[in-house]
């Protein structure tokens, strides 16, 4: 066994395998205290690949794929029993921001879609949503959506033909109506960029206080098809790569940030585990079991098996900004048992 995975299973605890299998367990040891309350929250989504393949994941040449990404893991808080709600991808985005993924099971584009063709399969959401919570409590807020061309954009893909760097099923907000028809929160939907996004963080006093990344499709771990217009990233172990490459860059420059403080949280989730499995927790089936990590200012490396699913993101931000909580938020458990034991 490789050094790198071998320290990484001695530390967790349990094979890699093996946490799947005991999806719905939650060891008698953990417990979800350690409540926080928040100034900033910030999301990265990963995409499609369950604990097992990211956590120590090894090239067919036996060399670290995610040597940042574990690292990290071994160093911060990292949720053993984490799991997606469902397949494909867009009903796990809905979820995180809304508490529910409202019976979508497909990757259909928002009926608001500029590019939106006649008779084309759409969704759209009336209902509350974590924007609304937000904005009702005063917190600025941004999602920032890699290789999208500009502020606002509702487009289904871009580039517009070929492979899609940008894809509209993994950015939840222009689906709810409140969000998409509104002007002024159009202007939240914005181009990730990272040195945009430092120069951001650097003003504690102007930076959003909840910031939700998307990165695009080669850096997120999704992959796409060989095509000369994009990055190569057409198999799994080039995605992967890219994917670490991606957090490696972006981490150290949100954490070292003025305006990730002690009172700070990054969580690191990926959407689902792309069929692999079916497993879930928490009474319910779900997407399957996926890495999660949280980053904090002064991060130790705290483990834990509690049940948790994307749900569990969402309570957790609700109840870090004192806000409600919206559909099965509500029932969640927190990830606050991902967070070091001391408040300073």
């Amino acid at each position: 066994m490789n050094a790198i995975l071998s320290k990484f299973v001695r530390k967790v605890g349990i094979g890699l395998a093996g946490a799947a299998a005991c999806a719905g367990v939650a060891l008698a040891a953990d417990k979800s205290d350690g409540r926080r309350d928040f100034d900033r929250v910030l999301v990265i989504m990963m995409e499609n690949h369950g604990f097992d393949n990211i956590i120590g994941r090894l090239s067919s040449a036996g060399t670290p794929l995610t040597p940042f990404i574990t690292d990290l893991a071994l160093k911060s808080g990292l949720g053993t029993y984490y799991f997606g709600v469902t397949h494909p991808s867009l009903p796990n985005y809905l979820a995180t921001i809304a508490g529910d993924f409202f019976g979508v099971q497909d990757d259909q584009p928002s009926c608001f879609a500029s590019d939106l063709k006649t008779g084309q399969a759409c969704h759209r959401f009336d209902g509350p949503n974590l924007v609304d919570q937000l904005e009702k409590k005063g917190i600025s807020w941004e999602t920032l959506q890699e290789s999208v061309p500009g502020v606002g954009f509702l487009g289904q893909q871009f580039p517009p033909s070929g492979p899609q760097l940008y894809a509209q099923k993994h950015n939840p907000f222009p689906y709810f109506t409140d969000i998409a028809t509104n002007p002024a929160r159009l202007q939240k939907i914005k181009p990730f960029d990272l040195t945009a996004l430092k120069t951001e963080l650097s003003h504690p006093a102007t930076a959003s206080r909840f910031i939700y990344i998307s990165p695009n499709q080669c850096n997120d771990q999704h992959g796409l098809a060989l095509a000369s217009t994009v990055p190569v990233c057409n198999t799994d172990e080039i995605t992967i790569a890219l994917g670490d490459k991606f957090l490696s860059q972006t981490v150290p420059t949100i954490v070292n940030s003025p305006s990730f403080t002690e009172r700070s949280a990054l969580f690191i989730i990926w959407d689902e585990n792309d069929f692999s499995t079916s497993l879930g927790c928490c009474g319910q089936p779900g997407g399957g079991h996926v890495p999660t990590i949280v980053v904090t200012k002064n991060s130790k490396p705290v483990r834990s098996s509690v049940a948790m699913s994307h749900y569990s993101l969402l309570a957790t931000i609700e109840d870090g900004f004192d806000l409600p909580r919206l559909g099965n938020a509500r029932t969640a458990e927190t990830m606050f048992s991902l967070f070091p034991d001391s408040d300073d």
